[in-house]
């Protein structure tokens, strides 16, 4: 038998984008998928779409259902209430208007996971700008830094910037059992927070050069940085100073720096 897989769509005030992201969520040739259409607190909540979308996608899978959170409550908790209604042995998590390249992306992902040993698995994504372009994100030489040099690559993601995006870095179920779900200590940035934490523990990241995603670029955390992604990061640093597992000694001058620009600005 197949391991399930689960599949949630994350909607926040871009429903109007969901036809693509659910037409290659249906063109997948994996069987045992459960879909999560999940929406968090839109202001313009369209049940009757979201009923026509569930519908569509029951034609392809048995379990599809929709969850409507009646107050916002942010990415991270947003992930958090998610992964308690899903039954997935592995977890793939995408937004609306996000794309899967290809028919076998989830047949690929969870063939890979089954075989290696690692509990997450980054891949790599195509960003789509609003002209057209795209570019293929992480960087290729992600694979060799995972295998061979983890601490070094937690400390430039501290120093530079982050290099395991949510939506081509999946995780399965064993992973939230042991190590915890997000830290609702912070508000959008469940990604970096959490592979950072996993990277000062010693889990295993696994690595496939896949192409999985097309990811549409002006959500809250890209382009213009969301000033809540801000106290995010902020908060976030100000915890790793507190207990710098992992770090170097470049690296906590980095973040000493930072608290300290922020208290000469009025900022902390």
């Amino acid at each position: 038998m197949k391991p399930l897989a689960t599949i949630w769509i994350l909607i926040y005030n871009n429903a109007k984008e969901l036809e693509e992201t659910v037409d290659s969520v249906c063109r997948q040739d994996y069987d045992a998928i459960e879909v999560i259409l999940s929406d968090d607190c839109s202001r313009e909540y369209d049940a009757e779409l979201m009923e026509r979308y569930a519908g569509k996608l029951r034609k392809r899978f048995a379990d599809v259902r929709i969850n409507h959170n009646e107050e916002n409550l942010g990415t991270v908790a947003h992930i958090n209430k998610v992964i308690g209604l899903s039954k997935g042995k592995y977890f793939i998590s995408c937004c609306s208007g996000d794309r899967f390249c290809s028919t076998d992306t989830v047949s690929k992902i969870v063939s890979r996971m089954e075989a290696g040993k690692e509990k997450v698995l980054a891949c790599r994504r195509a960003d789509v700008y609003p002209d057209g372009k795209k570019k293929i994100r992480p960087p290729f030489w992600l694979g060799a830094a995972l295998r061979f040099f983890p601490v070094q690559l937690l400390n430039y993601m501290i120093r530079r910037r982050n290099l395991l995006s949510g939506c081509c870095t999946f995780c399965s179920r064993a992973v939230f059992e042991k190590y915890g779900l997000h830290n609702t200590e912070y508000r959008l940035v469940e990604d970096y927070t959490y592979f950072v934490k996993l990277l000062q523990l010693g889990v295993r990241i696994g690595y496939a050069p896949l192409v999985v995603v097309e990811h549409g670029i002006g959500g809250v955390s890209t382009g213009k940085i969301h000033p809540l992604v801000l106290k995010d990061i902020e908060r976030f640093r100000e915890k790793l100073l507190e207990a710098p597992v992992k770090l170097d000694r470049k690296t906590i001058r980095f973040l000493e720096q930072d608290v300290e620009e922020r208290k000469k600005n009025g900022d902390h």
